[in-house]
């Protein structure tokens, strides 16, 4: 976003948190599952196992092939999600999901590479190694977990009321000085079909593999992607006097734009893979909070503070033009005094 000559960018909210929970943690648990395994070699086999099939172990290798692969997958996710973590994060929703994301993967990749080795401590042979499945579903857990904590803790956008007018040319929803109005959209994934298929398919599948090999708990985790995947497949849009507001299928996601927060609103055509990279709750180059489920239509709204939000909807324009509409009555009272939010908009 362009900032117009005069103002002054306000700084990275919360960027402390955002430095320790998306640099300084994910580092920590790295380095410290590194030292950790280091100070194992001498009690792992020589060669080791590096990779277990349906029966057991089917290859070995040595020490380096074990620890490296995990080792530079880490680091290298560590890089850009820690860089990213530092630089961006204007808004509460990017700065959750970078933070989350950074110190999630460095938790799963710790953890995985200290039980890879874990299961083979002391024994005999490479082919004597404990199963890693357990290791895998606690990699898994430490993703969530470690991610969720870390996104909660990286701190709310503190309000930031807008105190200019709002643009001329930003159009706007003709209503009377008493009259207030409710814009409700729904909006779905385009061919949800194509992912609910590839999700039965997994979870089919799934449940095969863990038929075959005893590792139950490959399905509930699938599963809780799946209801994950399904939150973010329909999203209801409703624009009122309070501002936007924007669900998942189960009331949450939520993503809110206080009505006095909106500098100005537009409808705007969207190309989720080329602006976004993909499909989802997004974050681009430049910033962006996306709510990016299709391609075509969106309301782009310049919040306070630098943030931009674009969410696909049908009818972007009338919704576009009553946000706009509602912004400029946050600024200046109704005439009564009261906030009713209205009848719907056809």
């Amino acid at each position: 976003m362009t900032v117009a000559a005069g103002q002054t960018r306000t700084p990275l909210p919360h960027r402390g948190r955002a430095i320790v929970l998306g640099a300084v943690l994910p580092a920590l648990l790295l380095g410290g599952a590194c030292a950790l395994v280091l100070s194992w070699r001498d009690r792992l086999p020589d060669p080791v196992a590096v990779h277990w099939g349906i029966s057991g172990v089917d290859r070995t290798g040595s020490f380096a092939e074990l620890v490296a692969p995990m080792l530079i997958l880490g680091l290298a996710t560590l890089v850009v999600t820690a860089t990213l973590s530092i630089v961006s994060g204007r808004s509460a929703l990017n700065r959750r999901m970078i933070v989350g994301i950074s110190a999630g993967m460095a938790a799963m990749y710790a953890v995985l590479l200290v039980g890879m080795c874990w299961v083979q401590l002391d024994v005999p042979t490479a082919e004597q190694a404990g199963d890693p499945g357990a290791t895998i579903a606690l990699g898994l857990l430490a993703l969530a977990v470690v991610g969720a904590v870390a996104g909660a803790l990286a701190g709310s956008d503190p309000p930031q009321a807008a105190t200019g007018e709002l643009p001329a040319d930003a159009a706007r929803l003709p209503l009377g000085p008493t009259e207030t109005a409710v814009w409700i959209r729904t909006v779905t994934a385009a061919r949800s079909w194509l992912l609910w298929t590839l999700v039965v398919v997994v979870l089919a599948g799934s449940a095969i593999l863990g038929v075959l090999t005893g590792q139950w708990w490959l399905i509930p985790i699938l599963a809780a992607t799946a209801a994950l995947v399904a939150a973010t497949t329909s999203w209801s849009v409703r624009v009122d006097a309070r501002g936007l507001t924007a669900r998942g299928l189960y009331g949450w996601p939520r993503i809110r734009v206080p009505a006095d927060e909106v500098e100005r609103a537009d409808a705007i055509t969207i190309a989720p893979f080329a602006e976004f990279g993909g499909w989802g709750l997004r974050t681009d180059v430049r910033g962006r909070t996306g709510l990016v489920v299709r391609k075509g239509p969106a309301i782009s709204i310049q919040r306070t503070g630098g943030r931009v939000v674009v969410v696909t909807v049908p009818d972007a324009e009338r919704g576009a033009a009553l946000l706009n509409t509602v912004a400029v009555r946050a600024r200046t009272p109704m005439p009564d005094g009261g906030s009713s939010s209205g009848g719907p908009l056809a």
